[in-house]
């Protein structure tokens, strides 16, 4: 097995730091940076020199992925899990830490067939170490060392890991993988906050049955897919659900949309998620929604989008969340976020590189560019850009209407982040052309495509060629976003509410009614 020089640096970090005294070392590396790798590499220089190791972590597919792992590395192991049969004769054994700790108590310590008297032991997902089970075992352990990995050292309240680690080393960031082409880039979307104040927060996070009753609003759910039409219809998608009520209710929107989705939470047999997610693989299944199923330890580089429907407080759990889509894979040049939660706004992008501490009383990350706090999005009808503010800072287009703007951003997705760009020359021929088809397709006037381009562009099309093309699946995204904003206007003017420009004139109206 081949090392990418930041895991290389990885063990020698970890060296580093065990020759300065250190025994708890915790290493922080990205989803998709190879952490079984690094402790695969540990283990195999480990028992050459004659040491047994102990790797713990805490669900079955995990253990499964590690083994797989070693053996890639010319390393044998036996693995301790239920309803396998345990041989205990190599040097390295591999378990999950639900089955280890309850054979631990079976009898005392030192009489204990099933006790890894190991001088190394890993924990993959490290982020746990400080739960009951994971402690229940490590203090048979307190003179080895142990080598914790996890792509996020802190819990769910933001404070770090110092209780028990000694040791935290980072060897590369998000963006840096993203520049190797490790990972892929996110595209990020994201409505304006959903109204949570009167949603508790407990062990930094929010309740999650008063959440689940803030978020499972019909609107609200058919929110999700109607945007998820809109710009990522043809994406391979995971939704991040509150609840499992709440999960279903989306799958069962998309499929009365036609679109294919299926729901998993913890309930379902190991053998049921693998059929589900062989159709997701495979295509069959489009949209799979979930309940914090697959936050960690899973590789489905398959995953083109992310649906964040599922508002958190937790830096650790967003970015578990969204590293599901960064994953390579071929043809992939980048993965969307949808965030209906205001997480991009309240926690940051995925590739924010965070300086990570082991502070065990405050916060132990801290952003080292630190972003300020939008109030209001907007996206600037010329360039794109996202801002907040009635002037565009990237172009000094002056926002119209801003103050009803303002009112109307309630579900509008707009675009987030340092991946957005300006249409070229070419795109906004295209996207012309297309229009003067679908135009002539309905039978519309000839002035409709040049008003419909106005929208989009905030300019008039001079100097175009109205020479039609063919139109393809993102133009028809946007030709259903227009019909969706239609259709709100039309509510809001039946409730007597302002529209997004204000009133609407007659001729808007029979633009719009003819989409």
């Amino acid at each position: 097995m081949q090392l990418r020089d930041y895991q290389q640096e990885a063990i020698e970090m970890v060296r580093d730091e065990i020759r300065r005294g250190k025994k708890r070392i915790l290493v922080v590396l990205g989803t998709g940076a190879g952490k079984t790798h690094v402790l695969s590499a540990i283990a195999s220089g480990a028992v050459r020199k004659g040491n047994i190791v102990l790797a713990l972590m805490h669900r079955r597919q995990l253990v499964t992925q590690m083994v797989e792992r070693f053996a890639e590395n010319g390393i044998d192991c036996d693995t301790i899990m239920a309803g396998l049969e345990s041989r205990l004769k190599s040097s390295v054994q591999v378990s999950t830490i639900q089955t280890y700790s309850r054979r631990l108590m079976l009898d005392s310590i030192d009489r204990n067939r099933f006790f890894v008297d190991a001088t190394i032991v890993m924990i993959d997902e490290a982020h746990h170490a400080l739960s009951k089970s994971y402690q229940s075992v490590l203090k048979h352990y307190e003179d080895k060392i142990v080598i914790g990995v996890t792509a996020t050292p802190v819990l769910s309240t933001g404070i770090g890991m110092g209780e028990y680690f000694d040791a935290i080393v980072s060897p590369v960031t998000v963006q840096k993988l993203v520049d190797q082409k490790h990972l892929v880039p996110g595209v990020y979307y994201g409505p304006s906050a959903p109204d949570l104040s009167k949603v508790k927060v407990v062990m930094g996070d929010y309740h999650k049955g008063e959440l689940e009753k803030a978020m499972n609003q019909p609107k609200l759910v058919g929110d999700v897919v109607e945007n998820w039409l809109r710009i990522a219809e043809h994406r391979k998608t995971m939704v991040f659900a509150v609840k499992v009520a709440h999960s279903k209710a989306i799958a069962n929107e998309f499929n009365r949309r036609g679109i294919n989705a299926e729901h998993l939470d913890a309930h379902h047999e190991d053998e049921e998620r693998d059929e589900v997610l062989g159709r997701f693989r495979n295509g069959k299944t489009r949209v799979l929604c979930n309940v914090g199923l697959y936050t960690e330890g899973t590789d489905i580089p398959e995953i083109e989008c992310i649906v964040l429907a599922r508002p958190t407080k937790s830096l650790g759990f967003h970015l578990q969340m969204v590293g599901r889509g960064a994953r390579p894979y071929p043809g992939k040049e980048n993965f969307m976020v949808i965030d209906h939660g205001g997480n991009i706004e309240r926690l940051g992008f995925y590739e924010d590189e965070v300086m990570w501490s082991l502070n065990g009383k405050g916060l132990a990350y801290k952003k080292k560019t630190e972003r300020k706090k939008e109030k209001k999005l907007l996206s600037c009808d010329e360039c794109r850009f996202v801002f907040c503010g009635p002037v565009c800072p990237q172009c000094g287009l002056p926002v119209k209407d801003y103050g009803k703007k303002i009112e109307a951003i309630d579900a509008d997705l707009v675009e987030l982040g340092k991946n957005r760009k300006k249409a070229t020359a070419a795109e906004k021929q295209r996207f012309f052309g297309q229009l003067q088809y679908y135009r002539l397709s309905k039978g519309y006037a000839p002035g409709w495509a040049a008003h419909k381009y106005k929208e989009k562009f905030g300019v008039w099309p001079r100097g175009l060629n109205d020479e039609p093309i063919e139109i393809d699946f993102e133009f028809m995204n946007y030709i259903k976003h227009l019909q969706i904003k239609w259709a709100k206007s039309k509510r809001r003017e039946e409730q007597n509410v302002p529209g997004l420009f204000g009133p609407e004139t007659g001729s808007h109206r029979e633009m719009a009614g003819n989409l």
